[in-house]
This record gives structure tokens, sequence and C-alpha cells, in this order.
């Protein structure tokens, strides 16, 4: 069978900061202030949106990787204070006026990037994959930057859904995160913090993970190394359909995407270049 890793991996490496640049931008982080939520309360409300006003268990089943507590706490308080349909609306909005900050006009090759996205993905076999099936019941944008943001926001949350699959019949949420620091040669004890855990949960993650010879004197074990490996593979085996779908048209895709998305990170709109962490994770 042919190996879409490279090709798959290339493709979360480019869409990921495009797609999720909305989590980052100020012009969200003000929008939901104006809904009367914060950070956190904005951040579960609006990527869940999709999925109606979701009571919390649903939200943390969905989004799988952080504490239930941290999204019990937003997702109850942000529900109390607005809606799915407003809060949609900020996002969208968001999302659109950080392009424009971070890159400008829309570059004429922008409607085929987005014709290739959305055919990657339209009409995909929504079993297991909720959060994308929720994107897929939202009106298209009416913006070429909306609508193209949107199409990048169904091929990230469908690679994200079969992520989560692949892991959680392996290990817990707070050990998957461990092991990516580990995997992604990232200070360890940091990312995993960014999704609600305490220095009690990481020690007892550590603990568990070592009792299974997963990690070894703060770093993955080869046993631990190849199990973090097998994830990512498994993941790319997820979005196989995608793959073909894009087909010979991947690398016309990738031109397109290779400067919107270096032009976001280089204005500070995502974090970090994917591409930069382990290519293992």
């Amino acid at each position: 069978m042919l190996d879409i890793s490279p090709v798959a991996r290339r493709l979360r490496d480019l869409v990921e900061p495009l797609a999720a640049n909305v989590y980052f931008a100020p012009e969200a982080i003000d929008g939901y202030r104006e809904l009367g939520c914060n950070y956190f309360e904005g951040y579960f409300c609006s990527r869940s949106a999709c999925l109606g006003a979701a009571p919390w268990t649903v939200v943390a089943a969905t989004f799988a990787a952080f504490k239930p507590a941290v999204v019990e706490r937003a997702v109850t308080s942000g529900w109390a204070k607005t809606d799915p349909g407003s809060i949609l609306a900020v996002r969208l909005a968001s999302a659109t006026a950080a392009f424009e900050r971070l890159i400008g006009d829309p570059p004429p090759e922008l409607d085929r990037a987005t014709e290739l996205l959305e055919g990657s993905v339209d009409g995909a076999d929504p079993s297991g994959r909720p959060i994308f099936s929720g994107l897929t019941m939202l009106p298209v944008p009416e913006t070429p930057w909306g609508r193209f943001w949107r199409a990048a926001d169904r091929v990230r949350e469908h690679r994200g859904d079969g992520h989560v699959a692949a892991w959680a019949p392996l290990v817990d949420s707070c050990e998957i995160t461990v092991m990516s620091e580990l995997a992604w040669g990232i200070p360890p004890r940091t990312y995993v913090f960014t999704r609600g855990y305490d220095e009690a949960d990481v020690d007892a993650a550590y603990e568990r993970l070592e009792s299974r010879g997963l990690v070894g004197s703060g770093a993955l074990t080869s046993h631990g190394a190849e199990l973090r490996s097998s994830i990512e593979d498994r993941t790319d085996e997820s979005v196989r359909t995608v793959i073909d779908r894009l087909g010979e048209d991947a690398d016309e895709l990738f031109g397109i995407l290779e400067p919107l998305t270096a032009s976001v990170l280089a204005g500070g709109g995502y974090p970090v270049d994917p591409s930069r962490l382990h290519a293992d994770s």
C-alpha cells in the first residue's frame, strides 16, 4: 500500500496554522469578550458550536485532549453567556479579519486552493468524526477568505477527529500530551498545562507511562517512541481518502498554501511552525 504519510503530514503542517490561527487571533479574543466570554469560554464554545450548544460532557469527549473539569467550567459558563449562532458569527468574522491583517487581500489563486480543499473532504464519510461532521452542516461563507478558512478548518478537523480515534484506545488524554511533548522535542511540562492539567496530573501520567515501559528517565523509551510514531501513522491512514482525492493536485495546493502559511507564521498568527516539530510527531 502506498505510503501517504509524507503528503498527509505536509498537508497537516500547511493547514494547521491557517485553520487554527483563529485560536490566537486578537480579533477573536476581543469578539468573545464582547459576548461576555473569557478566552477559555470562547475557545470551547466557538469550536464546539458547530454541534449546537452541546453540554460539556459531549465537548470533553469530542475534543478529548483536555482535562474534563476545565471543559466543564468553560462550556457551562460560556453557554450561559452566549449561543451557537452568535459565537459562530464572531469566529468567522475573526478568522477573516485575521487573514486580512496577516496576509492582506485574497491572492488570485485563493479560489483554486479553496476548491481543492473543499473537494478533498466534500461528502467524506462522517463516521466517527464529530467536529468535522458538525462543520459540514454550517453554511458556506460568502467571502473568499471566509470560504477558504472554512474549507481549511474542515480539513484540519477531519484529521483531528482521526487523531483522537488513533490514540484513545491506547493512552489517556494527559498521557498522549506528555508523550507528544517528548516526541516533539519541546520542553516537558509546558504544552500539557495548556490542556488544563496540573503538576499532580502530569506526575501521575508520567508514573503510568513509566509503569508501562513507555517513558524512562524523562524521555520516551524505544517502545514509547514506537507507539507515539504508530499513532501518527494511524492518523495519516485516517485521512487516506483526503489524500487520494487530492491526488496529483496535492503539489499545486501546497504551492498555493506555502506562502499563506508562511505569512501567518511570520506575523505571529500561530505559535510554531508544525514542520519544525519532530518528523515522527
